[in-house]
């Protein structure tokens, strides 16, 4: 039963070159952007997890207002880690 499938898939595929090759074409790249997508989520998943305390993580960002012009970062001056670690003490 199957081989019959499999004899009727590829002579469908002879008779209708140009749309078995678009249509190949398209599951290729369509696996292919599928498995590149998995990979990234995979990464950005297991980013910094190999500290201890993970769930103690966070990421402090700057919003700020110097004469008028909106400067939004995630760099911040040296200092501030201290001061945020002194902080949590109290």
């Amino acid at each position: 039963m199957k081989k019959n499938y499999l004899k009727i898939a590829w002579r469908n595929m002879i008779r209708n070159k140009i749309s078995s090759l678009i249509n190949i074409g398209g599951l290729a790249t369509g696996i292919g952007c599928v498995i590149l997508i998995l990979l990234y989520v995979q990464d950005e998943r297991k980013f910094d997890r190999f500290f201890s305390n993970t769930n103690h993580i966070y990421q402090v960002t700057l919003d700020a207002n110097f004469g008028g012009q909106l400067l939004i970062g995630n760099t911040t001056p040296p200092p501030l880690g201290a001061a945020l670690y002194h902080a949590s003490l109290k």
